[in-house]
């Protein structure tokens, strides 16, 4: 919700980070190989990842050859080099290396190595998809109070009842405290078993642009974290991006102006015009936006005014949306699922977007009322954890949303932008 300082207390982040410290800086099973330099290895989706992909990790000093070995079907080996970069923020100093990979052929199984300075990881799954199919795990915020402890849960849930997807999402508030070293710590811990071998598609939240004193910042840890397609901008790289997979263009798009505009303005306008430039140059079937907060105001449903219950995103992104030609939004920051259904100039509709809030995938919970004119279907209250999954074809959308266990609470198909 809007709220930003009053449910959490510097001093939960003060004595985390001292247990934290006294912990270590790296938990055990964030490293690669026993008593290497090589921590958090990680895939981070390209613009197009058929034929492509990025390779990130952590080391605790610097080294002169940082290499990726890609290994084919045929066990032919093509070596990518990289390079490396020094990161200090929240008191604490490594480095973070990166090495694009390139040239792959769609639809092909590989394996790949890191290989810092004579070191090596295990050889990990490395696959690509084709232009007619694609499937993905949707988390929403994943934020905690507990050790990210019940990030791990949902996140292990859906991995083991989802074995073949290979790609996942994090709809932004990854972190509770985006300068928060220790969170970023048990952020990676708790899913470091799936990063190496599972596309991560990353979204700022608002939570990333806290300091450590809750007071807005740019956000590095995110920015640094996570090398995301290149946008073009000067002024803004890494905060928005889109990307394509299979039959769907996804735009991943920065709501965090709010945040970010009285030290850094003008990321609204400037997505504005990328959005109309993006969508114009794919010709993907379907067009699938991604972006952290809701365009619902819960806070407001009882005003008379017009549009009071449409929040500032809302307005401002909305109306491109439904001339664009957007199918489905993705939101979240609510803590809450809701699908919305078809919303056309911000009406309920049969046509227009399909607007889903994602739900919760961490242990913050809030109280949202719900709003007769938008919400069309809704989680018991209160609210229990969740994640979605999206499988597209040319034909259709499904999507599905899971309790960690595996019980499945929502689902419909889009077919030519209709529900069913």
């Amino acid at each position: 919700m809007a709220s930003k300082i009053n449910r959490r207390s510097f001093l939960k982040v003060f004595f985390s980070g001292i247990v934290s410290a006294v912990m270590g800086k790296f938990n055990k099973s964030s490293a690669a190989t026993a008593g290497s330099d090589i921590y958090l290895p990680r895939q981070i989706i390209t613009k197009d990842s058929t034929h492509s992909r990025t390779i990130m990790w952590h080391s605790r000093n610097p080294h002169n050859s940082l290499r990726v070995n890609v290994r084919d079907n045929g066990g032919n080996v093509t070596s990518y080099m990289g390079g490396g970069g020094l990161f200090q923020d929240d008191g604490e100093s490594f480095y973070i290396n990166k090495v694009l990979i390139n040239r792959l052929q769609p639809k092909s199984h590989y394996t790949y190595q890191i290989v810092q300075d004579g070191a090596t990881t295990p050889w990990y799954p490395l696959e690509t998809g084709g232009s007619d199919t694609v499937e993905a795990l949707i988390f929403p915020d994943s934020q905690c109070s507990d050790g990210y402890e019940t990030w791990r849960r949902v996140a292990a849930g859906a991995f083991d009842s989802h074995r073949d997807i290979n790609m996942f999402i994090n709809m932004g508030d990854l972190v509770d405290n985006g300068e928060a070293a220790y969170q970023w710590r048990q952020w990676f811990n708790a899913i470091s078993t799936y990063m190496p071998s599972k596309i991560f598609v990353p979204l700022m939240g608002n939570h990333e642009t806290y300091n450590i004193n809750w007071k807005c910042r740019i956000p590095h840890a995110f920015l640094n974290f996570f090398a995301v397609p290149d946008n073009g901008s000067a002024a803004f790289q890494r905060y928005y991006y889109s990307f394509d997979c299979g039959p769907v263009h996804f735009i991943v798009l920065n709501t965090q102006f709010e945040e970010l505009d009285p030290i850094k303005p003008g990321l609204m306008e400037e997505q504005l015009q990328w959005l109309v430039q993006d969508v114009a140059a794919s010709d993907k079937p379907w067009r699938v936006v991604l972006m952290h907060k809701d365009i619902i105001n819960y806070d407001n449903l009882g005003s008379s005014e017009p549009l009071a219950d449409i929040d500032e995103v809302g307005k401002r992104f909305m109306p491109y949306f439904d001339e664009l030609g957007i199918h489905l939004v993705f939101t979240a920051h609510q803590h809450t699922y809701r699908r919305h259904g078809h919303i056309y100039n911000f009406e309920p509709s049969d046509q227009g977007p399909v607007y889903i809030d994602t739900g919760v995938a961490g242990n913050c919970r809030y109280n949202v009322p719900r709003t007769k004119r938008f919400d069309k279907i809704m989680l018991p209250q209160p609210e229990t954890d969740n994640y979605l999954t999206i499988r597209a074809s040319n034909e259709d959308i499904t999507i599905q949303c899971f309790l960690p266990d595996g019980q499945m609470v929502d689902s419909f198909v889009l077919t030519n932008s209709k529900q069913k």
